[in-house]
């Protein structure tokens, strides 16, 4: 008996609650690099070693009173966390940055101090993958 052609199968999908995704989506590198593998943990690991180096320049330079180095690290860390589907933690790169060119440092206190956990969230559903 003939069988049906194969059909391409669909890349995987994972666990990962609407919640989950404002915190990290998957699905645009996924899709983009044909699924899990070597080149979306290789982009995923460059992206959380850059991200862990811009929070802690970012810091660096608060501590020093330098918001325009703040915001250099910030801009440079909002984009990499929106290509890397990092939601939440490219709003508060971002929020930082803007806080930064406006002077307000009590707002990138604020939000420089919700980085690190925001960032701890992306690595936990990295690891899923």
């Amino acid at each position: 008996m003939p069988q049906p052609p194969s059909v391409p199968s669909e890349p995987p999908t994972f666990n990962i609650t609407p919640c989950d995704r404002d915190i990290l989506d998957v699905e645009p590198m996924l899709r983009n690099f044909g699924g899990p593998g070597p080149t979306v943990t290789m982009l995923y690991t460059l992206f959380l070693e850059n991200a862990d180096e811009l929070s802690r320049v970012l810091k660096e330079r608060l501590a020093l009173g330098d918001l325009h180095g703040v915001r250099l690290a910030a801009h440079s860390a909002a984009g990499a966390a929106r290509t890397a589907g990092a939601g939440r933690v490219a709003d508060l790169f971002g929020s930082v940055e803007d806080a930064a060119l406006r002077g307000d440092a009590a707002v990138v206190r604020r939000d420089a101090a919700a980085i690190d956990r925001a960032l701890a969230d992306v690595k936990i559903l990295i690891a899923r993958i």
